[in-house]
């Protein structure tokens, strides 16, 4: 039974639902056959029509949302200037003001959508920046550009001047597709050990390396790399990871230098998790004890500051821990050289291979896909057997990833270890901080073929991941058990209690308020919203009352999914889990046993720029 906190949320979003709708028919046209929705429209057959207008600037991009490709571009010599620019219709466009005409204001960014009769204008602000836009002849047969009533008649507008502007992106690889070797990130040596601990040491620090040919890109990353160097740690025996901060006070991305560290998927105590408000500065050094009394599994770190997990990760601060034991080992799984991480990561670059972080709201986006820092890399196998740890590191985008002969690959299981038995897949889809523990076997293509990974959710530069080149005949001894250890299946029968966790966001944010929040609360590290017991096993249901999916992910604990929407997860997230995607409109039920640590955690989104602003919550394991 809804709470009646609970019924007012409710028709609110009701409410805003109906408004957009209506402000959707005004900015479409009388006709009804025109409608802004993301990537396209329904009832539209595309064309070209010419964008006019004015702006306060020398140069004016359009860049398609489907692909994040340049799709048009006005330079002028600057002052208020009319442009026009012919773009296809039926489709979404982000307008990059690079240059504001008036001196001393900053560029702007607004997202718009280009039906064939919609018409509208965002006038002067405080600021004195100007942009007039109106779209006319549809049928490049000529007419007028009548501006709608209110900016807000156009929804495209309602966000307008919310994202600072960008340069124009450097567009993928171009045509030079898989020319770069993959990298993979180097196994860390431990600086010293003792009969029961490793210690590693790492160092934060700003660096330049070679990500496209020929330039510097300036990241920020563990002992320089990115992705930083990958821990392999053993199950029952600790990890002491000291951290020293070499950043300077304000780092890339014009983020503060101070980092909390999280071993994301790890069982630690609260002291050890990366609390948000946790800390380290410039300038300062601090270590991490990591028990590892947990199930094997493809586990990673990365920043976890409040408000600045976002830059900091897309400007490199992420690496693999991979935590392993004894019953594995004795599986017969490919290991040495043909078990291979693979951290795929979306970024933007400019034309001088610089970074390029624009701090959306929504979720920052690239139009370029990393594989462990390698731009669309192609790596050279044998015609065998190979496993791959793939982590979805990127801050906002998913993946649907299969290989483009269509052949099937194994999962053997997902973020909390093994499944019960291996899955044959023919795709597989990651959300962000999402991983899967795959083989794939070579050695049906013949020495000489190739196979790429693909993404079958992007588009353009956004399409292709990696390639695979068979290069030699190899032996395989390796081998694809039928299956693993018997998995531990919670059962509702178990909970002590449910939570409810309300997922929303938008409304507030266009208010002024916090853009996104958790059952109606932004993010105060001070706040319990949460307090299970020591020992004991609850259900936590997420409903998303927000038109984005919200991967959603609680420290301190893997959980199984009970149901989504409803209905049972399939088999390949039917294991143990620390990430689950709440598709928009959508419900998740997961369950889990709050065992071994009391302390302070937080719940929150994985689309990191959520997380960073305001979707977290706090939770207090209790004794």
């Amino acid at each position: 039974m809804r709470t009646p906190a609970e019924t007012c949320r409710k028709r609110l979003y009701l409410l805003f639902a109906l408004t957009l709708s209506i402000a959707l028919a005004a900015c479409g046209g009388g006709d009804g056959t025109s409608a802004a929705t993301p990537g396209g429209t329904v009832g539209i057959t595309a064309g070209a029509a010419t964008v006019q207008g004015q702006v306060s600037g020398t140069v004016f991009v359009a860049v398609d949302n489907d692909t994040n490709l340049e799709a048009g571009r006005f330079s002028s010599v600057g002052g208020l200037t009319t442009f026009g620019m012919t773009l296809p219709t039926g489709k979404s466009y982000m307008f990059y003001l690079l240059d504001n005409g008036v001196t001393g204001n900053p560029p702007r960014v607004f997202p718009v959508y280009a039906g064939t009769t919609n018409v509208f204008r965002v006038t002067s602000d405080a600021n004195g920046q100007t942009i007039n836009l109106g779209l006319v002849n549809p049928d490049l047969t000529g007419g007028m550009a009548f501006p709608a009533i209110s900016p807000m008649e156009c929804p495209g507008v309602m966000a307008g001047g919310e994202n600072r502007s960008i340069p124009p992106f450097l567009i993928g690889a171009g045509d030079n597709l898989f020319t770069q070797a993959l990298y993979i990130p180097p196994v860390l040596t431990p600086a010293s050990a003792t009969g029961t601990a490793d210690f590693y040491d790492l160092a934060l620090r700003e660096a330049d390396v070679e990500i496209i040919p020929g330039k510097l890109t300036r990241i920020t990353g563990f002992n320089g790399l990115t992705p930083g160097p990958t821990i392999r740690a053993r199950v029952g025996r600790q990890v002491v990871m000291t951290h020293s901060n070499g950043l300077p006070v304000t780092t890339l991305g014009g983020a503060p230098g101070d980092v909390a560290i999280h071993l994301h998927g790890g069982h630690v105590p609260s002291s050890e998790d990366g609390f948000p408000t946790d800390t380290i500065p410039p300038g300062a050094t601090r270590s991490y004890t990591y028990p590892n009394n947990q199930l094997p599994a493809t586990l990673w770190y990365h920043d976890h500051a409040m408000g600045f997990t976002g830059p900091h990760v897309w400007f490199g601060m992420a690496g693999f821990y991979i935590l392993t034991d004894d019953y594995e080992d004795s599986l017969g799984l490919p290991g040495g050289a043909y078990e291979i991480p693979l951290a795929i990561q979306d970024r933007n670059f400019d034309s001088t291979g610089k970074l390029v972080y624009t701090g959306n709201l929504n979720g920052e986006t690239g139009n370029t896909i990393l594989v462990n820092g390698t731009m669309h890399p192609n790596l050279k196998v044998a015609s065998r057997k190979y496993r791959f740890r793939v982590l979805n590191g990127s801050n906002m985008r998913k993946y649907r990833i299969a290989l483009s002969n269509g052949q099937p690959f194994h999962v053997l299981g997902m973020e909390g270890g093994f499944l019960p038995a291996p899955v044959k897949v023919t795709s597989l889809v990651l959300a962000s901080a999402e991983r899967a523990d795959i083989v794939v076997d070579f050695s049906s293509l013949p020495v000489g073929s190739s196979v790429v990974l693909q993404n079958s959710l992007g588009s353009g530069s956004t399409a292709n991941i990696m390639r695979f080149d068979v290069d030699r005949a190899e032996p395989d001894s390796s081998r694809l058990p039928l299956e693993f250890r018997p998995l531990e299946k919670l059962s509702a029968s178990q909970a002590v209690r449910t939570r409810t966790f309300t997922l929303s966001g938008g409304m507030m944010g266009m208010m002024g308020g916090a853009p996104w929040v958790i059952n109606g609360k932004p993010f105060d590290p001070d706040r319990v919203d949460a307090d299970p017991k020591l020992g004991t096993v609850e259900i936590w249901e997420f409903r998303n009352m927000s038109m984005m999916d919200h991967p959603a992910h609680p420290h301190q604990a893997m959980f199984q999914i009970l149901d989504i929407n409803g209905n049972p997860p399939p088999p390949t997230h039917a294991g143990w889990k620390d990430t689950v995607n709440v598709p928009a409109m959508g419900t998740v039920r997961i369950i889990m046993r709050f065992a071994d640590y009391a302390g302070k955690y937080v719940l929150h989104c994985h689309v990191l720029e959520h997380e960073d602003n305001a979707m977290m919550a706090r939770f207090d394991v209790v004794p």
